[in-house]
């Protein structure tokens, strides 16, 4: 059983109910995918997911929310540190963009590891 009480026996038990609210339209599916990562994020962390934005952020947006400069970043990729947990996107012939909820995985990974 969890610290926090919530067993994956009680998730998935809620998902299955919520589920039927989907086809007579009470429910959305999006909602449902909300409902159901948020319920599956309490049961393993204690807490709901966090909320990120999907959108796509600048190689220097990256090196600040990891707290380190931005060539010190640049050199990390190159050594391939980042290879698996994220990659940059190229848009147009050079223009480099990185996905944040990506970013946001491999930090919570990243805390998970300092943690234990």
């Amino acid at each position: 059983m969890q610290n926090n009480g919530l067993r994956q026996t009680v998730v998935k038990t809620i998902l299955a109910l919520l589920r039927t609210l989907i086809e007579p339209g009470v429910l959305t599916v999006s909602e449902y995918a909300v409902i159901a990562k948020n319920l599956t994020h309490l049961a393993k962390h204690g807490e709901l997911a966090p909320a990120v934005p999907h959108k796509l952020i600048t190689p220097q947006e990256v090196a600040e929310l990891l707290s380190i400069s931005y060539s010190q970043f640049r050199q990390l990729e190159k050594e391939g540190a980042f290879d698996g947990h994220f990659k940059r996107r190229v848009i147009g012939t050079k223009t480099i963009r990185y996905y944040l909820p990506d970013i946001v995985s491999f930090m919570a990974t990243q805390e998970h590891k300092e943690v234990n």
